[in-house]
């Protein structure tokens, strides 16, 4: 066997090797596309604060301030406690409402 002979023969060897490598990797069949969610609508489209005193939530939301009060209080709207304040992260409101509208639907 000539040096020629044995440099085609790895040659060959390593391209079906690689070629099996690539099919394991990157199979053939295209992926299934993804699920298309549905466009969430903002549920606070003109709020821009990164947080909420409990009474704009309230006023927000349509709900009486008290009653606010007792929601942060369950645990039923998230809150944060700064000092004597209570706050509504507005991220953590908007979640909150995209969760719990999606549930009811």
């Amino acid at each position: 066997m000539t040096p020629n002979e044995l440099r085609l023969i790895l040659a060959d060897a390593l391209d079906g090797a690689a070629g099996r490598l690539c099919a394991a990797i990157v199979p053939s069949a295209a992926p299934e596309p993804s699920a298309v969610r549905p466009a969430v609508r903002d549920p606070l489209p003109d709020v821009t604060e990164h947080v909420l005193d409990v009474e704009v939530v309230a006023q927000l939301l349509g709900i009486s301030r008290s009653r606010a009060y007792e929601s942060v209080r369950v645990g039923e709207i998230p809150s944060v406690r700064v000092g004597r304040r209570l706050l509504a992260p507005t991220h953590a409101l908007r979640t909150w409402l995209a969760t719990s509208s999606s549930e009811h639907v």
